[in-house]
């Protein structure tokens, strides 16, 4: 098995034709097909299937595809902390965020680390927390900082291993738009028409304060709108005088919007730091965690695990 080969499957398999496959790597379609046959006859499997659309992955090749993001990810990981050591550069290092982490710690923590570190070539991705843990197992990413709200339903010891700690801890809050009509509201019941913005794509933040008001004796409220990401999220509550529940540093930094008091035990919000499995941590990734250590020293609640 073979580099070449490699990254011959993994442009094929993204883009389900050898034309593309072949564009994308500057090689003929000859090439990335007898790439491909070459590897298919190391593993004596059929890795795609031919189809009206193009190329797709058979069973064999979905199960081969991690494995070979993972090893590609690791030999170009060796090919930059060589070239750290040879003293190019200070190494990459690749961080994924939630959207709440965007928000909430990344701006400061990042400029910190970039600021002692200013050779390192860092790169910021924004995902789901599922999606980005799944990234750090494929190589994909070095690190994750995602938020892990109380109504998860994520059971909570699955982030409590050796590659985790705990960085920061707040609550949410109920906001609405200072100006807005909701500012006035004087009871949760005054909300029941209001248009709810809600942050999370697994649907249970929506379950959680579905629950508030059953629990009320209210009906849950029936206008609402799914927005994955916290920024446009927030612009949107104060565009169209939404409620919705934001991360508590977040008022201070939004003076559009105020507080409603009316969840008088409001869930929790931990961030969590997640480093890749790897035989050996790189210097980069460890420097980055002494970041988030320091940070958390500085900011206050949350303690590492």
């Amino acid at each position: 098995m073979k580099q070449h080969q490699l990254h011959a499957f993994l442009a094929l398999a993204a883009g389900g034709s050898l034309t593309r496959a072949a564009a994308s790597l500057n090689r003929t379609t000859a090439a990335i097909s007898k790439s491909i046959r070459e590897l298919e006859g190391e593993f004596e499997v059929q890795l795609f299937e031919r189809t009206p659309h193009g190329m797709s992955l058979s069973a064999a090749g979905r199960a081969f595809l991690p494995r070979a993001q993972a090893v590609v990810a690791e030999m170009t990981r060796a090919h930059e902390e060589l070239s750290a050591l040879r003293g190019q550069h200070g190494g990459h290092l690749r961080i994924g965020l939630t959207p709440a982490v965007s928000v909430l710690i990344a701006p400061d923590l990042v400029a910190g680390f970039m600021a002692r570190h200013p050779t390192v070539q860092v790169e910021l991705y924004e995902y789901q927390r599922e999606q980005m843990l799944h990234r750090l197992d494929d190589g994909t990413l070095d690190v994750a900082l995602h938020a892990v709200p109380s109504f998860s339903e994520t059971r909570p010891d699955s982030l409590q291993d050796s590659r985790s700690r705990l960085v920061f801890e707040t609550t949410f809050a109920l906001v609405a738009a200072r100006a807005g009509r909701h500012a006035q509201a004087a009871s949760l019941d005054a909300l029941c028409e209001a248009r709810w913005i809600y942050t999370d794509p697994s649907g249970a933040q929506q379950r959680y304060v579905d629950r508030v008001f059953e629990h009320a004796g209210l009906v849950a409220p029936a206008s609402t709108l799914m927005c994955a990401a916290s920024v446009p999220g927030i612009a949107l509550a104060l565009k169209m005088d939404a409620v919705m529940l934001v991360a508590r540093p977040v008022i201070e930094t939004r003076r559009e919007l105020m507080e409603l008091p009316f969840f008088p035990d409001p869930p929790a919000l931990r961030v969590w730091c997640t480093v890749r499995h790897a035989a050996t941590m790189p210097p980069q990734v460890s420097a980055f965690l002494d970041e988030a250590q320091r940070w958390q020293a500085r900011t206050g609640p949350g303690t590492p695990q």
